[in-house]
């Protein structure tokens, strides 16, 4: 059995560089892996990952738990939830290719939007799940 993590993330990151988009579907958010400093807002963090093995007895399988970060400094809350709604269209129920991999399904179960401490950045936070097999 192989975890298939670098090859999800490569497959996520490349659904979503070039195609996050921020207020009224313009422009192109920046996703990373990780941040540069002085890195201008709006942008994409791949964040945090767990997986869990759900193999059946003639199948290796795992079901991951992915994080995905999204920063803007505008002012209230529009930019954060376009960008949001940007990388639900990109990723709930799509057919990402995940090399060595059968991908069964890519689901959004969880986000929320906070207030920095700043009183001016906004976070964005998703949680998507992704059930793949051996292939």
């Amino acid at each position: 059995m192989s975890l298939h993590s670098w090859e999800l993330q490569k497959a996520i990151y490349s659904a979503l560089n070039g195609n996050v988009t921020g207020i009224g579907g313009t422009g192109n958010v920046s996703v990373y892996d990780d941040v540069p400093e002085q890195t201008s807002y709006p942008y994409v963090l791949m964040g945090e990952e767990t997986t869990s093995n759900n193999g059946t007895k003639t199948l290796d399988g795992l079901e991951h738990t992915l994080t995905i970060h999204a920063w803007s400094q505008y002012r209230g809350r529009r930019e954060i939830k376009e960008i949001m709604q940007s990388i639900y269209s990109l990723l709930h129920d799509s057919a990402i290719t995940v090399t060595g991999a059968s991908l069964v399904l890519i689901r959004q179960e969880f986000s929320t939007t906070l207030a920095e401490n700043d009183g001016i950045t906004r976070h964005g936070v998703m949680r998507f799940r992704v059930v793949m097999f051996d292939t």
